[in-house]
This record gives C-alpha cells, structure tokens and sequence, in this order.
C-alpha cells in the first residue's frame, strides 16, 4: 500500500476570514476534481457516462460547502451512476481499520479450515480476507499453505477446495494461497476500458500484473507444487468478489470439476487509488477474463458448477454433506477411469 503522508499546516498569523473560505473552497475543488478525473480516465463505464452534466451538476454542489468530508456523498452518487455493481468509496477510518488489520481491530483472523476425508481426500476451506495489512497477507497465505503441506503428506487421491459463503475481500492474498493449484500462468486477468489484456500470475513469492511485481511475500513454507491434482471446487451464491476470481481461475484446468449453484457475481476487476486525505476509490476498470479469454462482464451472472445441487436445505450442516457427497461421486467417476487407463 502506498504510504499515507498527513501534512499538518500550521498558521504563523492570523488570515482574513475570506481568504480561509478561499482556501478550503480550493481544497474541495481540488479534492473532487482528482476523483472525478480518476473515474473519467479509468472506468471500464466511462464512456457511456454524460461527463459535462456530470461535471457540472458536481460543481454546483460543492460550492457551498466547507469540508472535504462533505464531498464523500457526492463522489458515491458518481461511482453509482457508473451502474457496474463494484466500484465503491472508502472514506479513510474505514481504509485504517483494513490497514490496521484484524486484530489491531479486535476481530478474529480468519480460520483455515482443513481435513483429510474418507481416508483419501484433502479438503481445505479458502475464507474471505479483509485485511490490507501486510503481515497478516503473510500470516494469510503461510498458513494456507501449511495445511497443504500437512494434507498432501498423506497423498490424497483427489483436493476438495471450498470457496462456499466466501465474499470476497482482498484478491491478492487469495491468489498467492491458491498458486501451487494452478497448471499453467495467465489463468485470471482482466480486460481494461481499451481493450488490453492484462493477467495476474505468481512466483518466486511475488504476485505480478502482467511482467510487474506489485507484491512480495514472505512465505516460510518454501515452494509448494500440487501436481495434477483433481480438483473439485465447491461454490454457493455467497462466493463473491475475489472467491469468484479464484474459481475463474481454475476454469479450463484439466481434472477441475466446480461443484455448486451459481456464485454472486461480482465479477468485475477492481482497482484501489488512494485520496489525499486517506479515501480509497475501489474502481471497476476492467472486465475479468480466464485463461481462455472468455469475459465474464454480466453483473449477477456468475459462476455455474460444472454440476448443481437442487436438493438445498438451508441447514448448514445436512448442505455440507450434500456438497461433499457430490465431490466424493466426482473422484469416484473420475479416478476409476484414470486408474483404468493404459
């Protein structure tokens, strides 16, 4: 995260009344010009956007008023009008408590949830994250990956990743659990407003965009290759945002099998820019792409499992069997045919 710099201006003498009105009036013309300037240049929507009406209305409402914190609604009402679902506005205690993490917020870190069934297949649950706060993505990702290494010392004969009831949160984290998974690079990418492909990949411990490392993590558990794995992913209509990026993923994977309903879909590509005073704009600047550059731009379309499940009950328990009875039937069909083979 870029570092947030607050400069403290202290007044050596006293100034006209006008002159201080003057002052913070620039301030918030300056402060809203900068996010609307961002949005025009960035938006995967911006085309379609009336700016000169936009700019002006905007202008006529900020006249009046004294405080940039006054101006936080007004950039909401723009990033709505865009009408893609995902762009959203952080005002700067908001972007602190992500910062600070979960327990410097006194909230429970996110568990990683793991066991070895039926005597032959690892399962691992993948949770939402929220935090923006570097060592815990460290602690996030380290643990992960010990439960893999726990699992795959007993040599599963097929991996169960759960992605139910996971709504997302902070991609990059998620990306570099899930890495020793994936067969290939460019697996999950995104296509921005003109028209350039882009992709996420991870190695050596870095989480790049397209040849960039962005992010380096300090993972104690050295390099981790599942190889061929089978795979099945489990997904529910609450596998949101980033969980859904996760399981586009996988999609096109040999021996990858989804197992669920449709996800949210929340699947637009997101990016943060930091305001002077703090604020985030989360900016939906692209559109996500698999390996096979298939887009996945319809809000609300999601994800469909490879095979569904019509006979939910709601109760968290008996659905939790039915999912896993499903992913036993998927190794069974499978396995029996790559054992068979010549």
């Amino acid at each position: 995260m870029k570092k947030i710099i607050l400069w403290v201006s202290v007044l050596i003498s006293l100034q006209s009344s006008a002159s201080v009105k003057k002052e913070v009036g620039d301030s918030i013309k300056t402060y809203v010009e900068t996010a609307l300037k961002i949005i025009k240049n960035r938006s995967v929507n911006s085309d379609k956007m009336n700016w000169n009406k936009i700019e002006l209305e905007v202008t006529q409402k900020i006249n009046k008023l004294k405080y940039i914190r006054e101006t936080y609604p007004i950039i909401k009402d723009v990033l709505e009008k865009l009408g893609d679902s995902h762009s959203k506005f952080f005002p700067p205690e908001v972007v602190a408590s992500y910062v600070k993490g979960y327990r410097a917020s006194g909230l429970p870190f996110p568990q990683i949830q793991s066991a070895f069934l039926e005597n032959r297949y690892a399962y691992i649950a993948l949770p939402a994250f929220y935090s923006y706060n570097m060592t815990e993505w460290n602690e996030f990702v380290n643990r992960f990956r010990t439960e893999l290494l726990k699992l795959s010392v007993q040599k599963p004969k097929g991996w169960i990743l759960d992605l139910r009831n996971n709504d997302g949160g902070m991609f990059a984290p998620m990306y570099a659990a899930i890495a020793p998974f994936l067969d290939q690079p460019n697996v999950i990418g995104w296509k921005d407003r003109k028209g350039k492909e882009n992709f996420f990949n991870f190695k050596d411990d870095r989480l790049y965009e397209n040849n960039k490392a962005v992010y380096l993590f300090k993972l104690t558990t050295g390099k981790i290759k599942i190889k061929k794995p089978h795979l099945v992913i489990l997904i529910n209509e609450k596998t949101a945002s980033s969980a859904e990026f996760t399981t586009i993923s996988f999609i096109g994977q040999k021996n990858v099998t989804l197992v669920g309903n449709k996800t949210n879909g929340l699947t637009s590509a997101n990016q943060e820019h930091e305001l002077t005073d703090g604020a985030f704009l989360v900016l939906t600047e692209g559109v996500t792409i698999d390996r096979n550059l298939k887009q996945y731009a319809e809000i609300g379309k999601g994800v469909v499992g490879d095979i569904q499940i019509d006979q939910l009950t709601g109760n968290e328990g008996t659905d939790q069997q039915l999912y896993l009875e499903k992913a036993f039937e998927v190794f069974k069909n499978k396995l029996s045919v790559y054992e068979k083979a010549p």
